[in-house]
């Protein structure tokens, strides 16, 4: 929804983080669909926005969210 026009500057950030958020939570799901166990991490934390525990998942955690990020930006 780039064309959208905002009334205020708050609104355009706000749908932002809103997106943001919908989207980690939409990977989260999905992992632990692919039984990757993970968490979303808080306090805005400088590695990233969710936490999986297995090192050896990284390669597949990372096609997943190239996956899901395809899908959600193919307009």
């Amino acid at each position: 929804m780039a064309d959208r026009e905002w009334q205020t500057d708050e609104d355009k950030k706000i749908n932002r983080l809103q997106a943001h958020r919908d989207f980690i939570t939409w990977v989260i799901n999905r992992l632990k669909a692919e039984g990757i166990p993970c968490e979303r991490t808080i306090g805005d934390d400088s590695r990233g926005d969710i936490l999986y525990y297995n090192s050896e998942d990284e390669p597949r955690v990372k096609a997943i969210v190239r996956q899901i990020n395809s899908e959600y930006n193919k307009y």
